[in-house]
């Protein structure tokens, strides 16, 4: 029998997977994913076979399909030069010698590692190439950390945090440069950046929000909460509110872990020294609860301790992946724990937001923090999610911080009568490859706009401008072609003053 060129056997192989995968990789099961890989890898003609794996591969990269998910499953997929290829990630505490190397799949050049995640898990990961750390090359999707930026799996069922890129024509607020303190209470100066909403001289009697490890929080890259506070007091899900980011780094130093771990000296700079600062310089609400004390990690554990030691100043606090475990670690504190200061902390004093991954995070200490909480009758907010201890985890949860906290009129509707159909836009299928569908519903007949944009604010589609539409149930639908190219897109649906904004993906 003739030898089938190249390019006819590629066609071939790709004919015989099933014919919804090969546009849009669509397998039904991750075992077609992996039959088809296998298949592919185990052509014994070497030409063959890098030519059936280049048309294979370059679906998969150009539909953003590398790690391949499906479900509860991943393929961590790598291929190109080295030898020894290890992966290190949230999932194996970054220790690339925690498992065994990638395998090669069959004959071919490409290596995999296969695991089973949450379905709506996002984690960070990176590869070590014979002992180089590298991102993975063929993953456009990244999340800046503490030492720079990590490719990230998004697991099928993880939901993208549309909040943290900047909605199309949104205000701005202000953000000043470095103010500094003199502390009387430490000993040297504290450097802080103060944000105000847009439109903040025509408002008064505002929250405050005051933030630790200020200066990762309000960095767009990891925190974006300038990006978040922007997005949500313009849709009216949040208040109003003046942010405070306090910066632990002091002549080139980073203090946190002393200035955060139980460190009444600090405590008392925010509460005696901070709070009068600001409170005399803007236009401040003064009651304890209408401050919040925010933080994560280290950060978190001092929340907890600020409002504990400071119930007068401080009624709210929002707590991300709190290290409660240094309390009781004698290499970190030997004083009184935070679990016994929480457990004899008056009823019903505080209103707390708490969040923590449940993959390698800080789990266990929020959930015994949380049954404290629930114990003295504190009002609490608590969520779990399926991700790590890192930036991605943290900026993705800054929306509910605000609703929960200093929730604007919008949110307040929507708990008073439900949610309101206006605000809700629903895009499919997302991502899209030839027709976007958008679903809406009106409760009374409204001036309606509907456009989408690019990620850098640019109009690429405006589907209806201004039309009156009747009550009810509304769809819109565009041919991917009006967006352009391949990419992320914000789509906007403006009702009276109210919006709503969806990320959506062309493929």
């Amino acid at each position: 029998m003739p030898r089938l060129p190249l390019l006819s056997l590629a066609a071939l192989l790709l004919w015989a997977m099933p014919a919804h995968a090969q546009g849009d990789l669509a397998f039904e099961t991750f075992k077609q994913f992996t039959d088809s890989l296998s298949a592919i890898a185990s052509i014994p003609d070497a030409a063959e076979r890098d030519a059936a794996m280049d048309v294979f591969w370059d679906a998969l990269v150009d539909a953003e399909r590398v790690p391949f998910a499906l479900g509860d499953s991943v393929a961590y997929l790598y291929r190109g030069s080295g030898t020894t290829v290890r992966l290190a990630g949230d999932h194996n505490g970054w220790n690339p010698n925690a498992e065994s190397p990638l395998l090669y799949v069959g004959q071919s050049d490409v290596q995999w590692r296969i695991r089973q995640f949450p379905e709506a898990a996002r984690l960070e990961y990176k590869f070590v190439r014979d002992g180089s750390w590298i991102l993975d090359p063929v993953n456009p999707h990244q999340q800046w950390g503490g030492f720079g930026p990590n490719s990230e799996l998004r697991m099928p069922a993880w939901v993208f945090p549309e909040e943290t890129v900047r909605y199309p024509d949104v205000p701005l607020g202000a953000f000043t440069s470095n103010r500094t303190l003199a502390s009387t209470n430490l000993g040297y100066s504290i450097n802080y950046r103060v944000y105000t909403p847009a439109g903040y001289d025509n408002l008064a009697d505002l929250p405050v929000i005051y933030v630790t490890d200020g200066h990762e929080y309000s960095d767009d890259r990891l925190g974006a909460f300038r990006i978040v506070l922007d997005n949500l007091i313009d849709d009216g899900r949040s208040e109003s509110v003046i942010v405070v980011f306090i910066d632990p780094r002091v002549n080139g130093q980073n203090l946190r872990a002393d200035q955060y771990v139980q460190n009444p000296d600090f405590a008392a700079f925010i509460a005696e020294e901070l709070v009068p600062v600001i409170d005399a310089a803007y236009r401040t609400r003064t009651d304890r609860d209408s401050r919040v004390i925010l933080g994560t990690s280290l950060g978190g554990l001092f929340s907890t301790y600020l409002g504990l030691q400071h119930p007068d100043v401080f009624g709210k606090l929002a707590i991300q992946s709190p290290a409660f475990w240094v309390s009781e670690s004698p290499d970190w504190w030997t004083g009184t724990s935070i679990y016994d200061l929480m457990a004899d902390a008056e009823n019903g004093l505080f209103d707390i937001y708490m969040s923590t991954g449940n993959i390698r995070d800080t789990e266990d200490g929020a959930r015994r923090m949380r049954d404290l909480f629930e114990a003295t009758d504190q009002s609490l907010v608590y969520h779990e999610v399926a991700e790590s201890h890192t930036w991605g985890n943290w900026r993705a949860l800054l929306d509910e911080v605000l609703i929960a906290l200093v929730p604007g009129k919008a949110t307040d509707a929507e708990d008073a009568q439900g949610a309101l159909p206006s605000l809700r836009l629903s895009p499919y299928p997302n991502p899209a490859t030839e027709r976007l569908t958008f679903h809406f519903a009106l409760g009374a007949p409204a001036s309606t706009r509907l456009a989408c944009y690019d990620v850098g604010g640019r109009l690429r589609a405006r589907l209806v401008d201004g039309e009156v539409l009747a009550a009810g149930e509304h769809i819109v639908s565009v041919h991917t072609r009006r967006l352009g190219a391949a990419g992320a897109y914000l789509c906007r649906l403006t009702i009276g003053e109210r919006t709503a904004t969806r990320l959506v993906s062309v493929l």
